[in-house]
């Protein structure tokens, strides 16, 4: 990664015909953006906050980065206002985080501005791209809205070329106009092809690993087993029950099922359950999204945050008051149906579910589910 940094800041100032002092400059910037950049990575790993994962994810990261560098030497070839930017900020933040793919696509921007676009302008004109490629990872997601996420896009590129454009020049020029035309079909296009056929592969993989930690033969599974088999079997019926909740609201059903099975993990190690459970999840190498469902346990430290630790919560809070009373209490649907809606309704009134994302339609889906399994409870 080092290596393919420091290659692509020379190549871009040699392409745009920089004099040795500006090239060896560049050369610099690429050096000292490598150190930081790598530091940075190294810095989180170590406080396993991110990136602690197996030797697979380092790659598939830095195959990703090395794309982008390629894909930006290519886009010297472009006009400033026709360069689609905001594709290497989008592929970025698929392949790890919305921080990581903004730091990188700055450095691209940069690199352009030091080879000769020295309007302020287009500076900012790129950082807003950016910006908004990182913020196209979340809201593309959503299948309910990824129509109007991809008109959104459009416009929101020609408008901002359209604007600093005329900013840098004064007026408005046809051929600017042209650029904006296409730098929008072609970034709508690119963050169609990205969802459509890189995405879905990074998530296959994200898929494999979680299933991995699902299955039996998994250590901890086994540990949590060997533990206490109450703990277990508790564990086991929340995964399921918010496996089948998370497809109903459209929600990654791998990654609440995962933080269903190890929901309780803290126990293993006793008080304090959450930090606890956060380090064993760690030590054992599972996946990001659950050590975050793992940080909202029952929401000691914070509240559930995303519609998979949401589901956990609810469906754990539920499982576990019906197993705590008697069978005959719980003999008539009656009953169950009352226990199911008055721990939801308890949850809700106390705010916990404010910054999951949760809608109205989401909750009454789950409630309903619930209330028809609760005699398997």
């Amino acid at each position: 990664m080092a290596v393919c940094t420091i290659l692509e800041s020379g190549f871009v100032g040699w392409i745009s015909g920089q004099t040795a002092d500006c090239l060896a400059i560049l050369i610099f910037v690429g050096i000292i953006f490598s150190v930081l950049f790598l530091a940075g990575i190294e810095l989180w790993r170590k406080q396993q906050s991110w990136f602690y994962g197996r030797i697979g994810n380092y790659r598939r990261f830095a195959f990703c980065y090395i794309i982008s560098c390629v894909a930006a030497v290519i886009f010297i070839y472009l006009p400033e206002f026709a360069r689609p930017i905001l594709l290497l900020s989008m592929g970025m933040s698929m392949a790890s985080t919305q921080f990581v793919g903004m730091i990188v696509s700055i450095f691209h921007g940069i690199l352009y501005i030091l080879c000769g676009q020295e309007n302020v302008y287009v500076l900012i004109c790129y950082l807003m791209l950016n910006l908004c490629g990182c913020f196209a990872v979340s809201f593309l997601k959503k299948k309910n809205s990824y129509y109007w996420g991809l008109c959104f896009l459009f416009q929101y590129i020609f408008g901002c070329i359209m604007i600093f454009s005329y900013l840098c020049s004064g007026q408005l020029d046809k051929n600017v106009l042209l650029y904006g035309v296409c730098n929008g079909i072609i970034s709508t296009a690119g963050a169609v092809f990205l969802y459509q056929k890189v995405f879905p592969r990074m998530y296959s993989s994200k898929k494999q690993e979680l299933k991995k930690v699902l299955s039996d033969n998994f250590s901890l599974v086994q540990a949590m087993q060997n533990f206490s088999k109450v703990d277990y079997d508790h564990a086991r019926r929340v995964s399921e029950l918010a496996k089948n909740c998370a497809q109903l609201i459209e929600a990654d059903p791998y990654v609440a099922a995962a933080g269903g099975l190890y929901y309780r993990l803290g126990r293993m190690q006793g008080e304090p359950y959450v930090e606890n459970g956060v380090a064993l999840a760690r030590s054992n190498y599972l996946p990001k999204e659950v050590v975050e469902i793992l940080k909202e346990y029952n929401g000691e430290k914070c509240r559930p945050t995303t519609l998979e630790s949401a589901v956990v919560h609810i469906v754990d809070s539920v499982v576990t008051k019906f197993d705590v009373l008697d069978k005959e209490t719980l003999s008539s649907s009656w009953n169950q149906d009352i226990l199911v809606y008055q721990t939801m309704n308890e949850n809700s009134a106390a705010g916990l579910y404010d910054k999951a994302g949760f809608s109205m339609n989401m909750f009454l889906k789950i409630r309903d589910y619930l209330i028809k399994e609760a005699k398997t409870f």
